[in-house]
């Protein structure tokens, strides 16, 4: 089943059910919230990255301040400006590729070549521009490791756009398989992830990143954060057209009607949580067992693992506040990029 009739997507019921396992994290928000909800307007508003007053007010009632200080309580007050110009440019430039024209690759390329320290960039845009300051910030300090798999994340949330495109244009809704992997690219939670430690300043060592427990907390913390967002931006993606949608593709896998398809996709998500918690526990006995392991290398993966935490539950709290999956308003951003 893809489409619904208004009044049928109305009456979704679209909140976790009673005793849900999202509802057990532990919800936390930084005292630093005033700070973030303007510093995501100071970056739009000084480098004139929206369309105008109705996109600024968009902007404003979207509420990625709130975001930054649900998903990061912890973030230090210096990383601030860094962290709060990369979510500017994120939705930016989110809401620029929903738009039906484009050369994906191309964009794509561009901002790779930004990141990757590219001199001169002829014509850059004023969003180039922005993540260009942007990148300079966020890089400060953090290893050649973790540079190289933010661009990695980044890369992959970039070229996703042209296949959610695809499947907008062709009204094709992706096959379940295909879509778990591609839904942790496509909504830019990736990168989201990695700037867990730029607001804490603790990073974790590339070897332990690359473990595969670390990798499993990691890729099942992202997608409990963009399934939870497939759910709260159902009645606007139908009222929309969009097909990318993880509700979707489990009514479509398993033909069922859309209050089932979001009630199995709850479960869809209390699995990967299980997943997480296990991947944590098996982290800690391994971590236990490493001899020589620095004690402050210990201490960043724990840090590390409750940013995950904060991410999963912060995102949904935020969700139940921000305008983003509640008003299908037909202002954009920005018309260009």
């Amino acid at each position: 089943m893809t489409d619904a009739p208004a009044d049928l997507a109305g009456a979704l019921r679209l909140d976790p059910p009673a005793g849900h396992p999202l509802l057990d994290l532990p919800s936390a928000i930084s005292p630093h919230l005033a700070e973030l909800e303007g510093g995501i307007l100071d970056w739009a508003d000084r480098d004139a990255l929206l369309d105008g007053p109705s996109a600024r007010d968009k902007l404003a009632r979207t509420r990625l301040g709130e975001l930054i200080a649900r998903s990061y309580p912890t973030i230090a007050p210096a990383r601030i400006p860094a962290v709060t110009g990369w979510f500017t440019w994120a939705f930016v430039i989110d809401d620029c590729h929903e738009q039906p024209s484009g050369d994906y690759d191309a964009a794509a390329a561009r901002t790779m070549d930004i990141l990757a320290g590219a001199p001169g960039l002829a014509g850059a845009t004023p969003l180039e521009a922005q993540l260009s300051e942007v990148w300079h910030r966020l890089s400060a300090g953090m290893s050649t490791s973790w540079r190289h798999r933010f661009a990695l994340h980044m890369a992959h949330f970039l070229v996703a756009f042209k296949y959610e495109a695809f499947n907008r244009r062709h009204r094709q809704v992706p096959d379940l398989g295909w879509y778990r992997q591609f839904r942790r690219s496509s909504g830019g939670i990736t990168p989201s992830l990695d700037l867990i430690e730029v607001a804490t300043g603790q990073e974790v060592p590339a070897l332990l990143h690359e473990f595969e427990e670390t990798r499993l907390m990691f890729n099942r913390a992202a997608d409990v954060v963009v399934w939870v967002n497939d759910i709260v931006s159902l009645r606007k993606e139908l009222a929309a057209g969009e097909v990318s949608n993880g509700v979707l593709v489990l009514a479509r896998e398993r033909d069922l009607d859309l209050q089932t398809a979001v009630d199995e996709t709850y479960v869809l998500i209390g699995g990967q949580l299980a997943e997480f918690h296990q991947a944590e526990a098996e982290a800690e006995t391994l971590l236990g067992h490493w001899r020589g392991l620095e004690p402050a290398a210990v201490d960043a993966v724990r840090t590390f693992a409750d940013g995950l935490r904060s991410w999963m539950r912060g995102n949904l709290d935020w969700s139940a506040h921000s305008d983003r999956y509640q008003v299908t308003d037909g202002i954009r951003l920005a018309t260009v990029n």
